[in-house]
């Protein structure tokens, strides 16, 4: 079962619920929550992450880093969710990110996702990406499209689009600078089938 709870009724749920995992914005929790989860998986993401910016892993940097996806939120630039487990809500163990929104005749975004390299292969990602891409695709996020890449040898990556049903439209070489060179990427995208003009 999957729950939204939508402070400003004109955009996305600040908080989409699971029975496994919960969904919240930025506001709802700690740059201290937040530079652990990046901490403790320095390793973990590594081989699929662009470079990072220096203090990237201080609470003071992910403070920032909030603020300004907060006010990324409340524009409708961007929707960034952290994930919680209900056992301890004040732990983050992943990520869903929804950027680079285009309204007007595109309706799009870019997804990107990160789960706690101890919760892999356990579902959790794809429940967490099932309640969001619903909640992007109602009448409160209301997208028409959103696009992932993948890299070739992401396995996991390429199995959960699948499972979800993106579609496959790509490659796009020489995609991303990761781990020192630029990495091809697979692109995907997967179309809201109920889709209307507001």
């Amino acid at each position: 079962m999957i729950k939204a709870t939508a402070v400003n009724a004109a955009g996305p749920a600040d908080v989409i619920s699971t029975d496994r995992i919960e969904l919240r914005c930025s506001r709802k929790v700690t740059a201290t929550a937040v530079a652990d989860f990046y901490l403790r998986n320095v390793a973990h993401f590594a081989p699929w992450d662009p470079p990072l910016p220096e203090g990237h892993l201080t609470v003071s940097y992910q403070a920032e880093r909030l603020r300004m996806a907060n006010d990324s939120f409340a524009a409708g630039a961007g929707f960034r969710y952290w994930l919680v487990q209900p056992g301890d809500r004040r732990r983050v163990v992943g990520s869903v990110h929804f950027s680079n929104v285009v309204r007007g005749p595109f309706q799009s975004c870019s997804l990107g996702y990160a789960i706690d390299g101890t919760l892999q292969g356990q579902g959790l990602m794809h429940t967490a990406l099932q309640a969001a891409i619903a909640e992007m695709f109602s009448p409160r996020g209301a997208l028409h499209r959103v696009q992932a890449g993948v890299r070739p040898e992401n396995v996991r990556s390429l199995a959960l689009m699948q499972r979800l049903g993106f579609e496959r439209i790509g490659i796009a070489p020489r995609y991303l600078l990761i781990d020192g060179d630029w990495r091809d990427h697979v692109l995907f995208q997967r179309v809201n089938p109920d889709w209307r003009a507001a």
